[in-house]
């Protein structure tokens, strides 16, 4: 069935898009291509929009362990608060990774 790019529910059955999951998990780096703070932010909430709209339910972010871990900690702490993402958690064996859950 084809869906215009910006429905949010399903016509046949009425549910809501942004909530489907597949359960997959997608990984980016946003700390060790030369990126700025600033600019490293910049992409984490570009892909968290962009992810909200797939079917993905987790986004892994490679953050490294500098001020960009620190920075995204803290965008992702008010973004959880705001609920536009379910929770996030550094990875146990790899603290320069954090798990972000977009989706129930």
């Amino acid at each position: 069935m084809h869906l215009d790019l910006h429905a949010r529910r399903c016509p046949k059955c009425d549910n809501e898009l942004d909530q489907q999951t597949d359960g997959s998990t997608v990984t980016i780096d946003i700390a060790h291509n030369g990126e700025r703070v600033h600019e490293a932010l910049r992409k984490l909430r570009d892909r968290i929009d962009e992810m909200k709209r797939g079917v993905a339910q987790y986004l892994r972010l490679v953050v490294g362990s500098g001020a960009i871990k620190e920075e995204t900690l803290a965008v992702l702490h008010d973004l959880e608060r705001r609920k536009v993402i379910v929770r996030y958690e550094i990875e146990p064996r790899n603290q320069g990774a954090i798990l972000v859950k977009l989706k129930a």
